[in-house]
């Protein structure tokens, strides 16, 4: 990223690096805990399956069908059946905070990936820190798993922690569109979340939701599950996805938007994480939002973000509902007309600045090269004599400008 300043017959920039999301330290998936036990015994183990309540309809016994799990949440239905079974399990024992829970399989190498995948798909889970099992075993063959979450609340705290979230969420979804497109409804809770949220690697509960909605600080980890926790609301399909930015781990989302998936990073959309959880006075005219990760392709996000594949991910090429596509600010060539339109109109004006994206590297050096380096930025904001300031981003092929 290249941020600099244009003055008339002068031109000085620096260059920025995007730094990761936080120390390993700062970033943890779920702890993870494993118990054996060995049961010697003259009879083998067999640990009771769990009890269907009454009230579901469908059983999970062997035979029949899984009950019915809503679209919402994406990694169960990248599991075959017999991980999606393990799956419910693990969730219901992980909802009610039970422990010693039985487990329909007597291979242990499968626990953890199905453990990520429930934690991946509800950020409701806040309070969830890992997990043990215990591995019964009879002359060296395993008879039995039972699981059992590991909690940092207790049931009571859960529930009080439960209604704050809830409550600080009232306002919000009174505002939120949620009879228009889906891209609407995503962009407004976006950007409430960066607005409502500053990123501190020192914030208490930064893995989960509670630091966002309950602290408004937090990192990569809390914005992402804040934002899978209110779309998922809003009734938006939304995958926590965990990899590697500048080798420091790092966490974001996967959404479905108007039938179509895209790569959304909420962490790298707010200008506090830019500038490291601290503003300066260089920065005060930075937009406080950054959409060049905002439903973006996988080419997009792989030219930053490296993905931990938990399970099997779409390939996303839409472009449809991209922020810079949405807003009319997508270009594929030098357009004087198109531009002249853009830093004219009343969004422009109000904002004070405008961000442009380009199709390809070539339209985007031809812009950074006529618009920056030939100074014909002036020919559209009427500043003779006076400066704006820039940045460029080469991975995203975006150009800012403010201060217009």
């Amino acid at each position: 990223m290249r941020r600099g300043t244009v003055v008339l017959a002068a031109l000085a920039g620096s260059m920025l690096l995007v730094q990761g999301c936080a120390d390993q330290d700062d970033f943890n998936l779920q702890s993870i805990i494993h118990e054996e036990e060995r049961v010697e015994e003259t009879r083998s183990y067999e640990p009771e399956q769990p009890q269907n309540s009454e009230e579901e309809t469908e059983t999970q016994t062997e035979g029949q069908s899984l009950r019915e799990v809503s679209e919402l949440y994406y990694a169960y239905h990248q599991l075959d059946e017999e991980k999606q079974k393990i799956y419910l399990e693990i969730l219901d024992a992980l909802t009610d905070m039970k422990s010693g829970v039985p487990l329909s399989t007597v291979d242990k190498s499968v626990l953890d990936v199905v453990f990520a995948c429930v934690m991946n798909d509800h950020p409701e889970l806040f309070y969830v820190e890992g997990y043990q099992y215990t591995e019964y075993t009879l002359n060296d063959i395993t008879t039995g798993i039972t699981f059992s979450g590991t909690y940092s609340m207790t049931r009571a705290e859960v529930e009080q922690t439960g209604l704050a979230i809830e409550q600080r969420l009232a306002a919000c979804f009174q505002q939120v569109p949620l009879n228009e497109d889906e891209y609407s409804t995503v962009k407004y809770l976006y950007e409430w979340l960066i607005n409502n949220t500053e990123y501190d690697r020192a914030a208490a509960n930064n893995q989960n939701i509670c630091s966002v909605f309950l602290q408004g600080r937090s990192v990569c980890q809390g914005y992402a599950k804040a934002m899978q926790y209110m779309l998922q609301r809003a009734d938006i399909q939304c995958l926590l996805v965990t990899g590697f930015t500048n080798g420091e781990r790092h966490g974001w989302n996967l959404v479905r938007v108007n039938g179509d998936y895209y790569y959304l990073d909420p962490t790298w959309g707010d200008a506090s994480y830019a500038s490291g959880g601290a503003g300066d006075a260089t920065d005060q005219f930075v937009p406080t939002i950054n959409y060049d990760y905002f439903l973006v392709t996988t080419d997009e996000i792989t030219r930053t973000h490296s993905i931990e594949k938990v399970v099997d991910l779409p390939q996303c090429t839409a472009m449809e509902d991209n922020y810079f596509v949405r807003e009319e600010l997508y270009l594929d060539s030098y357009d004087e007309g198109k531009l002249a339109l853009i830093f004219d109109s009343d969004a422009a004006k109000t904002a004070g600045y405008v961000t442009l994206k380009c199709d390809s590297r070539e339209t985007y050096d031809l812009m950074v090269q006529t618009l920056i380096a030939s100074q014909k930025i002036f020919d559209f904001v009427d500043k003779q004599g006076e400066s704006i300031a820039y940045t460029s981003n080469e991975q995203q092929r975006t150009i800012s400008f403010w201060n217009i």
